[in-house]
Formats: structure tokens, C-alpha cells, sequence
């Protein structure tokens, strides 16, 4: 029993003395660092946006570049680099195209493969507070087609795990901004690029790239398109109290036809929109039209009522009063627009 015992004894003391050393992780199995996956954009051409779906079409050219080593690995494992990435605000991924153009390319100590797109895009950022004044942010998403973990281990829309692809480091996405451009022909119609950048929009490893194009309204189309209708219109409503009081009947008959035409204007307006649940500046506007063109037929009834109780002796000096009134009705009413106008400006 003593020889067990002291056999006992050597065994725990050298499974205590070892247990440390075997749980302490080795250097050499260490993960190893993400590998970089640079990014560049150059998109060719903006068109059919679409303001009621917030989608609109871009083609261009993708660039993806890699250490020259690790790209050189990924060819030979028969994995383009292009599996590893996808348009996350893609919407009809069914009807795009993707292609590469050419072989790869050495670029400095990186090789990278360049791809022609064009697709259609959906961005969330639109917001038409400001419409039909505000600026228009357009938005294209790069993020890593593996999933959360940024590491390659499956295809986009697919579960399994290739052989060549389940070996491989993870990776990191960075926005390549000196290699990207944008064309002249971005310029959408209605519409001016003001500006464009690309950036990272995520955290490592699982960064992503976005290019954002950020555009501004031609003043003078949307004038004419939205403004220059409703303006027209209630010029002609502001100037029916220059018709004196006596003519009742001509004066109650403009109110109603200006208010049926504000109803058709916005609904025709409403319908190239989505559904919001805020008001844009124009429906500000409308509904500033339709308090006035309202006020104004109130006050017309109200003068015509008092027109035929009085007697024709004092209709002069009445008038005067009247006049005095819808004098400061029309200067109210001005007034409210030209502070609509202020906050309209104040929203771009």
C-alpha cells in the first residue's frame, strides 16, 4: 500500500505541475490577424430613381484588392474574391450583373481583380422633410458575404462550407477612397451631385464600405414642376378682394374652384411620394392654402350677407371698411408664406 500510495502521490503532483503549461495558449496557435480586403467604387452612372419605392439603378466598377500572397491562395483554391463580398442593399439581386473585367492586377505590393456591376438599390436615408427642396442621399453597401464573424466560411445564399473556403483567415474590409471616383454622368434628371465619399461603415472584423452620393434639387425645375401651380393659384385667390364688396356672387364662386384645384394638385404631387408619416414642406404649403382659400370664402359670405341687409346709402362707406379688412387678410396671408418660405430654406 505504501508504494500505491507513493505512486499516487508522483502522479498528482505531476499532472499539477503540467496542467498549466498544456491550458496556456502556444504563440504559434495564436489566431492570426484579419487579412485586409481593400475596397474601391467608381460608379459610372446614376438613373430611374424612383422617390414613391426609394430605389434607383447605379453601374460601375469594383475593384478588390488583397495582399498579393493571399490573393495568389484564393485563385489557386479556385475562390474569386468577389464570393467573399455583396451588395447588402442589393433589391434585385435576380436582375443585376456582376462580371469580372480581365485577370488580376498588380497594384503596388497588392493584387486585385476588377468587376463591372449594375444593379438596383434601395437607401433608407432618404427622408423628404425638405421636399421638394432637400437633398437626396443615394447609398451603396459593401459587407462581407460570410456573415456575422467575418470569417469566410460559405458563399453568399449558401449553407455549405467549401472545402478551399473553410481553411482561410478571416478578413477585414477598408474603404479604398484614392482609387475611386465618380463620373459626370451621376447627374440624375431634377437632380445635381453635390458631393460623394467613401467610407467604412462597421467595426473590425466585420467592417463594411459604404459609397454615399448626396445630391441637390435643381431650384428652377422643382419651381416649375410644384411651386409655380400653387403659386398661380392662390395669386388669383389673394387678388379676388380686389373685386369690390357689391359684386358677392363673382367673389363666392373663385374660393371653391381654387380649393378643388390645391386638392387635385396634391393629390398629383402624393402619388410620385411613398407614404410618410410627416409633412413635407410642400404639404406645409397646401395646408397654408387651404386655412387661406378657407378664411377668404368665410369673409366673402359674410361681406355679401351684409351687403344685401344694408341699405344702398351707406354700401360706400361699408365698402371702405370692408376693404380695409380684406386688405389685412391679404397682407397676413403673404406674411404666413414668406415665413413658410423662411422654414422651407431652413430644411435643405
Amino acid at each position: 500500500m505504501g508504494a500505491l500510495a507513493r505512486w499516487l502521490l508522483a502522479a498528482l503532483i505531476t499532472t499539477a505541475l503540467w496542467l498549466p503549461l498544456v491550458s496556456w495558449p502556444s504563440p504559434a496557435l495564436a489566431a492570426e490577424p484579419p487579412v485586409p480586403i481593400d475596397v474601391a467604387v467608381t460608379v459610372g452612372n446614376v438613373y430611374q430613381f424612383s422617390a414613391r419605392d426609394k430605389t434607383y439603378s447605379i453601374e460601375g466598377k469594383l475593384r478588390v484588392a488583397a495582399p498579393a500572397a493571399v490573393m495568389r491562395q484564393w485563385l489557386a483554391a479556385g475562390l474569386d474574391p468577389i464570393e467573399l463580398l455583396r451588395f447588402s442593399n442589393l433589391v434585385e439581386p435576380w436582375n443585376s450583373l456582376l462580371e469580372p473585367i480581365g485577370g488580376p492586377v498588380q497594384v503596388d505590393s497588392r493584387l486585385a481583380r476588377d468587376y463591372r456591376f449594375n444593379g438596383r438599390f434601395y437607401s433608407d436615408e432618404i427622408d423628404f422633410r425638405g421636399y421638394p427642396f432637400g437633398v437626396l442621399p443615394l447609398r451603396l453597401e459593401l459587407e462581407p458575404a460570410a456573415g456575422a464573424t467575418g470569417a469566410i466560411h460559405a458563399y453568399p445564399y449558401d449553407t455549405t462550407v467549401p472545402p478551399a473556403a473553410a481553411a482561410l483567415p478571416t478578413f477585414t474590409l477598408r474603404a479604398d477612397s484614392p482609387d475611386s471616383s465618380v463620373s459626370q454622368r451621376t447627374n440624375m434628371n431634377g437632380y445635381r451631385l453635390r458631393s460623394w465619399r467613401l467610407l467604412n461603415g462597421g467595426s473590425s472584423p466585420e467592417s463594411t464600405v459604404e459609397m454615399e452620393l448626396v445630391y441637390d434639387p435643381i431650384g428652377w425645375a422643382a419651381l416649375v414642376k410644384w411651386l409655380l401651380p400653387l403659386s398661380i393659384a392662390m395669386v388669383l385667390l389673394l387678388l379676388t378682394p380686389n373685386l369690390r364688396a357689391s359684386y358677392g356672387s363673382e367673389r363666392l364662386a373663385i374660393p371653391p374652384v381654387i380649393l378643388l384645384t390645391l386638392v387635385f394638385m396634391q393629390q398629383a404631387y402624393r402619388d410620385s411620394l411613398p407614404s410618410l408619416p410627416y409633412l413635407t414642406v410642400l404639404d406645409s404649403l397646401y395646408a397654408f392654402s387651404y386655412c387661406v382659400t378657407l378664411l377668404m370664402f368665410c369673409e366673402f359670405i359674410w361681406c355679401a350677407n351684409l351687403m344685401q341687409r344694408l341699405e344702398p346709402a351707406r354700401f360706400a362707406a361699408i365698402e371702405r371698411r370692408i376693404d380695409r379688412l380684406e386688405l389685412g387678410l391679404q397682407l397676413v396671408s403673404l406674411s404666413g408664406y414668406g415665413a413658410l418660405v423662411v422654414w422651407a430654406w431652413g430644411q435643405r
